[in-house]
């Protein structure tokens, strides 16, 4: 196994010292030696590349790369492109591993022979961390119908067996490819997408792959500050989940997926919407009058995307406070839903 070079690309943006060096310390403290580190900077615009430079000056097996700003997807397909490892890894460069990462996802994916390996992860939050299973299954294989199991998850939650307790599978970490595997089927991240890029790299992933193990154990920390996210004024938040959206109906077009799947996405259109209103629309950063509001929104929820998705949609998906929610986009209720953001913001802090 020793012979068998495992690269581990880290798309790297204004990165914090701190956070980068307890990931590239966890990663150079790894049992398992032959790897190749591949540092990628996205265009920082603080001491970041510097700071790449530092640990390559230090470690032979740490390599970087300098882009122009481009985004997560731009570098990390950079990182694949310059990679020379039998075996890929992605790391988020505010993450850190288990000491035996490499060596336990590496011995899985080798004995199993599969496509790629998945294991479970530890949330760390400010001040303390929570167990992820990804699976709520013992140590296997999954093939055919079974990859359903994460599909599902990456389509929309109320159509799996089981949904993670923090976070969902469609996520490029915590895995370990084969790179064969990744060339052969032309796997890239899509430039451009600002949002749930890495779950259509994962959608396309697991529909390709022929054999994914699955393998019980916490070795990624996966770093998550409280509620930042769910609050974050943002302009472009449509405009980045209809990219989302059309990249996934994309997805189910080309592999004929089932009509539930289809079900899905179209609540999960609909249920967008607490996060359309909440950084944006209704979000205190936003001048724009509560009149204007509400003729963007009936602009918005005028378009056929939308239209389409209130006609059908499976109720039996929804729960009774996404059944009033969905209510109230249909009758176009705003204030009325304006209530219920306040009150969902209120409630998470």
């Amino acid at each position: 196994m020793e012979n068998e070079l495992v690269s581990l690309i880290l798309p790297v943006f204004n990165i914090k010292e701190e956070s980068l060096e307890n990931c590239i310390t966890s990663l150079e403290n790894q049992t398992y030696n032959n790897i190749e580190i591949i540092l990628v900077d996205d265009g920082s615009t603080n001491n970041a590349y510097e700071l790449c430079q530092h640990y390559a000056d230090k470690d032979a097996r740490v390599k970087v790369i300098s882009q122009k700003n481009a985004g997560v997807s731009v570098a990390r397909n950079n990182g694949l492109k310059k990679s020379h490892g039998s075996y890929i890894g992605f790391i988020d460069p505010d993450d850190w591993v288990a000491e035996t990462y490499v060596a336990d996802l590496l011995r899985a994916l080798q004995t199993s022979n599969a496509d790629f390996v998945i294991s479970d992860c530890i949330v760390s939050y400010n001040h303390h961390d929570k167990n992820n299973r990804f699976l709520d299954i013992a140590e296997s294989d999954l093939t055919g119908d079974k990859k359903n199991l994460l599909l599902y998850q990456l389509v929309g939650k109320k159509i799996c067996e089981y949904y993670p307790p923090e976070i969902a599978a469609g996520v490029p970490w915590a895995k370990l490819f084969k790179k064969s595997f990744i060339e052969k089927n032309k796997l890239t991240f899509i430039p451009g997408m600002r949002r749930m890029q890495d779950n259509i790299f994962c959608l396309y992933a697991i529909e390709c792959a022929a054999k994914i193990h699955y393998l019980p154990k916490k070795l990624y920390y996966y770093r998550k500050e409280e509620g930042s996210a769910s609050f974050k004024y943002s302009a472009k938040i449509v405009e980045n989940f209809e990219r989302y959206f059309d990249e996934t109906f994309k997805f189910l077009d080309t592999f004929h997926k089932e009509a539930i799947m289809y079900s899905a996405l179209y609540m999960k259109e609909l249920t967008s919407f607490n996060s359309f209103l909440g950084q944006y629309y209704f979000h205190p950063s936003n001048s724009s009058s509560y009149s204007d509001i509400r003729k963007q929104l009936n602009v918005l929820l005028n378009t056929k995307r939308y239209q389409e998705a209130l006609s059908k949609i499976d109720y039996h998906l929804l729960n009774n406070q996404e059944k009033v929610f969905v209510f109230c986009l249909k009758h176009k209720l705003y204030f009325a839903l304006k209530i219920l953001v306040y009150i969902r913001n209120k409630s998470k802090n």
